[in-house]
């Protein structure tokens, strides 16, 4: 059977397709001129089909031919996959591939997110009585090249997760691992330094009588933030007549305060020791067909951890000498990788797979990169399902008979801020760019159901911080006022966003960008849009790297736990600090393969300071880039002038401190190590809380999203973490 790509010039002439989509999909005039759209603006389907591409709803039954004997399952989603390795690449749209393919020792629930063996790799798992040991009897299977699972590939893929997560060129890419096997989540080996521990910088009075941080105080002193406000003060509350004022000078600093110099050089001196741990996962060994994993502490998160896709167990022969993938995954799964070319995956069925055999012998997964593509690929039969249905869309799919089954608001769209930026390490900027935005007015590009994210984590979990909204609410003279503090005088902060990709928690990034930037340049904030392909955005994001200042960013929550939600948005910085790491405990006789040096690897020591700015400020301010595709040119709209922007002399307030990031770690250690969920509820309240005065991203909303699925297709269930199990499919 030979497969032809559906495309524009497939068709034949838009007219005659028009008149064919009129007459036999009821389409309305809304959606024809849409479609009409398309395709005069070249817009060419990309998608695999064994359909014809003018296929009518009649056509489409009529044409069941040698394809749908063969049970083909076409899904389209927004993202291409960028790599199917899911260590590396752990994103929703490699997720959807890999999960057909690999297995994982846990899954989760589908009702309750809890772990369990049911159609996992395992027969049996035990937890010993101090909740250590996890013991995997490993169940009989087979890789779908034939090989027979054992404990000790198993114990290989352990070993790859952990080079990955504490490599120093993988440590930013294999997020999900950090938890198990980087920097600051294990048990910290004792006389080892913690490098923000160090003695709070002294507070000078201003000459109006308020307190301000001192300018001589190291950027690394992370408790320099220390205001006479208690550090239970909102940012809300500091607003009085007691205005903070600029410091005096370092010099001045020092005459007044002849101990600052020695705290300085203190700080300096312990800023590049960094605190060592023993991993999470201490030991992993094969016993018979069983593999003992032995924790350093008790952890609720672990068992949840690797129910997701980033974990699913890989032959171990295709693991190169650096530790990536040599060719496609081969798992133990339903489906194995045909071909992967284009961001369109093939998957056929895997004979050697020793569980229920799917009713389906191959699934196409294809890349359409935009709502208006993705729903007229579906009307016109070219395929089954597709991800991220617009919202506009819902009521003629639903009048045409079609599935549109909805997911939870699992999901988080929020900016991420890199506290290594030298103007964003300013607690006062960071929470600046929080009291700014307009929550309310994204809301518009999101299906119903979305709503306001006030903190990191889902509102399922329950866990509430009394004081989030003292940080989330919008409020633009405090803004301002936080502006005025931080000495913020025009400097330049690029903001990433995606640029050709319809994701699960963005569909589309540029009318976001744009509606998101205006209440940021409206306080006063210079933004430089920095719009990225997909295949750029992904790598820039999580660099170590401090010249990334702002990324409008999003995740599924891939299993049910706080860190879930946590961890993405304190990847860079645990990855910051691993290569830190990796630098400070190199042997100097050891060939290490480190290229940085340590002043090389940008240092987020200061990221609770509140040191005033000293970055160069730009004399223009940004703007918006023209949308870079016909559906953004025809929706997007300029980014309003920043010389509308009121009270050009605000004034400065006091800022509450902010608690150092190594106290936020020894939180969700804590929480994490807790004997019940409900007693981990309560420890996950403070770590919220912590995290909301830190803010190394500001929360956004809460995301839902639709799927679409034609008539032919039953069993189609949706999951919470955006991820489907399609070989549990059937088509008529």
């Amino acid at each position: 059977m030979q497969h032809q790509p559906y495309a524009s010039s497939a068709v034949g002439n838009s007219d005659a397709l028009l008149r064919a989509t009129v007459g036999s999909s009821g389409l309305s005039r809304r959606a024809v001129l849409r479609f009409g759209a398309l395709f005069s603006a070249g817009l060419a389907l990309s998608a695999c089909s064994g359909q014809s591409s003018a296929g009518s709803s009649a056509g489409s039954s009529a044409s069941a031919s040698s394809a749908d004997a063969r049970r083909v399952f076409r899904f389209a989603q927004g993202a291409a996959p960028l790599g199917l390795d899911p260590a590396l690449f752990p994103v929703a749209s490699t997720y959807q591939v890999t999960a057909q393919v690999l297995q994982t020792l846990l899954v989760a629930n589908h009702y309750t997110g809890d772990p369990e063996v049911q159609d996992s790799l395992c027969s049996a798992w035990t937890v010993s009585d101090d909740r250590l040991v996890h013991t995997f009897v490993l169940r009989e299977a087979h890789f779908s090249n034939g090989s027979a699972l054992t404990a000790d590939a198993v114990v290989q893929n352990f070993q790859r997760w952990q080079a990955l997560a504490t490599g120093e060129g993988t440590a930013a890419h294999a997020v999900p691992a950090q938890p198990l096997f980087a920097w600051g989540f294990g048990v910290p080996k004792p006389g080892s330094i913690d490098p923000s521990a160090v003695e709070p910088a002294p507070v000078q009075a201003s000459p109006s009588g308020a307190t301000t941080p001192s300018a001589s105080a190291s950027p690394s002193a992370s408790a320099s933030a220390s205001e006479t406000a208690s550090p239970s003060t909102s940012p809300s509350a500091s607003a009085s007549s007691d205005a903070a004022t600029p410091s005096a000078s370092a010099s001045a600093s020092d005459a007044a305060h002849p101990g600052d110099k020695k705290t300085s050089k203190k700080a300096d001196a312990q800023s590049s020791a960094v605190q060592s741990f023993l991993p999470l996962v201490s030991s992993v060994v094969a016993k018979g067909n069983s593999v003992v994993v032995t924790l350093s502490r008790p952890s609720l998160a672990f068992p949840r951890i690797l129910t997701q896709q980033a974990f699913g167990i890989i032959d171990p022969s295709l693991f190169g000498a650096d530790q990536k993938l040599t060719g496609n995954p081969v798992g133990t799964g339903a489906f194995h990788v045909e071909s992967f070319e284009a961001g369109t995956v093939r998957l056929l069925k895997n004979t050697h797979f020793d569980g229920q055999a799917p009713e389906l012998d191959e699934i196409q997964i294809s890349t359409l990169t935009s709502s208006d593509k993705r729903y007229f690929a579906l009307m016109q039969g070219h395929i089954d399902a597709c991800d991220q249905v617009n919202s506009s869309d819902l009521g003629q799919l639903a009048r045409d008979g079609y599935q549109t089954p909805g997911r939870d608001p699992f999901s988080l769209v929020y900016l991420g801020l890199n506290t290594a930026h030298p103007v964003l390490k300013n607690i006062s900027v960071r929470r600046a760019i929080s009291h700014a935005v307009d929550r309310g007015a994204l809301r518009q590009y999101y299906p119903q159901g979305t709503s306001d994210a006030q903190t990191l984590i889902s509102p399922s979990f329950r866990i509430k911080a009394d004081d989030a909204k003292d940080y989330t609410d919008r409020n633009q003279d405090m803004a301002r006022s936080l502006l005025a503090t931080a000495g913020y005088d025009n400097q330049v902060i690029e903001c990433y966003y995606p640029a050709d990709v319809s994701l699960p928690w963005m569909d589309t990034p540029q009318k976001v960008y744009s509606e998101m930037v205006a209440s940021l340049i409206e306080v006063g904030l210079n933004i430089k849009p920095v719009p990225l392909p997909w295949a750029e955005y992904l790598p820039k994001s999580r660099e170590v790297s401090s010249e990334r200042g702002i990324t409008l960013a999003g995740f599924y929550g891939m299993y049910r736990d706080p860190y879930a939600f946590f961890g993405p948005v304190l990847a860079p910085l645990i990855a910051e600090h691993q290569v830190r790491s990796l630098i400070a405990n190199a042997p100097s006789d050891m060939t290490t393969g480190l290229t940085k040096k340590s002043s090389d690897v940008p240092s987020s020591g200061g990221a609770n300071s509140n040191v005033r700015i000293s970055a160069t400020p730009s004399p223009q301010p940004s703007y918006s880039p023209d949308p870079l595709t016909p559906e953004e040119e025809a929706s997007a709209s300029a980014s309003p002038s920043p010389s509308a922007s009121p009270s050009p002399q605000p004034t400065a307030v006091a800022v509450a401190p902010s608690p150092r990031f190594t106290e936020i770690l020894e939180a969700i250690r804590t929480a994490d190590s807790a004997d019940s969920v409900d007693s981990q509820r309560e420890l996950y309240a403070k770590v919220v809380s912590q995290l909301g005065q830190f803010m190394p991203a500001v929360p956004l909303l809460n995301v839902t999203s639709k799927v679409a699925v034609s008539r032919e297709v039953q069993g189609y269930q949706t999951e919470q973490n955006a991820i489907e199990l399609f070989g549990k499919l059937r088509k008529s």
